[in-house]
């Protein structure tokens, strides 16, 4: 004999499997909508090799940097700082004119009024000058990190005039903190001065005797010689100060 199902249990069971079916829907569908939202909302990549840049023109770009071409030439060589300074983008040289001029300057003796193509060649070496000419010739492409180091404003001229020893290359020939020994086989005592000591302060005893070299620069001895550049129209006057206020704190200065 067949027990008789209760109407009311048979009802109960029918609205707890709709009930367990309707919440295994709705978590699946929260997990799956998760899922795609991951995968179809992510980020193209970029490959590294689309990022890779040329390691010699990166390499040329940042020697432009650190030697203070772009403060002449302007950044990415588009000129612009001084109409006696060549822009370097479209410049119609071949590798060796471009080797010649780094090596040897340019300008000193037509006019050292005006500012020149300083001497590099006993400061910057053959694979720098490379280079400096492959990163010219593929046009002076912007290179991550190849920019100049932030001068910092409100902490005082000599602060900034640290700075600014770096930015406008000063420290490649004049060493770090001034100290010299950066050779120069045509001059006189057959290094590059240094800004510090005793005899620079003797001779350079003024605030107006050391801008007064910054902005007209000197040759010194025969060439192929380092010559200090010619700053004037390329530094401005509260940057020359802020140099000036930085040299007096070097060793030496009484």
């Amino acid at each position: 004999m067949n027990a008789r199902r209760n109407p009311d249990n048979v009802a109960a069971a029918l609205v707890l499997f709709v009930l367990l079916a309707v919440g295994a829907a709705l978590v699946g569908g929260i997990f799956l909508g998760r899922s795609t939202k991951g995968t179809s909302s992510a980020p193209a990549t970029t490959t590294a090799a689309a990022q890779a840049v040329d390691p010699r023109v990166a390499a040329g770009a940042h020697d432009f940097v650190n030697f203070a071409c772009a403060q002449c030439h302007g950044l990415d060589g588009k000129g612009g700082v001084s109409r006696y300074v060549p822009a370097l983008k479209n410049l119609a040289l071949t590798t060796a004119e471009l080797k010649q001029i780094i090596n040897h300057g340019a300008g000193v003796s037509a006019n050292p009024t005006h500012p020149y193509m300083p001497v590099w060649g006993q400061v910057i070496s053959d694979r720098q000058v490379d280079d400096l000419v492959a990163y010219i010739h593929a046009g002076l492409p912007a290179v991550p990190t190849a920019t100049p180091i932030a001068v910092p404003t409100g902490q005082g001229a000599a602060v900034e005039g640290q700075a600014l020893y770096s930015v406008y290359g000063c420290i490649n020939c004049h060493g770090p903190n001034g100290l010299g020994g950066v050779p120069n086989p045509q001059s006189p005592d057959k290094t590059i001065p240094p800004l510090s000591g005793a005899d620079f302060f003797k001779q350079f005893d003024t605030d107006a005797k050391i801008t007064d070299v910054i902005v007209s620069g000197s040759v010194l001895g025969r060439a192929p010689i380092v010559s200090m550049p010619h700053w004037g129209g390329i530094i401005p006057a509260n940057r020359l100060n802020a140099l000036v206020a930085y040299i007096k704190t070097l060793k030496g200065n009484t």
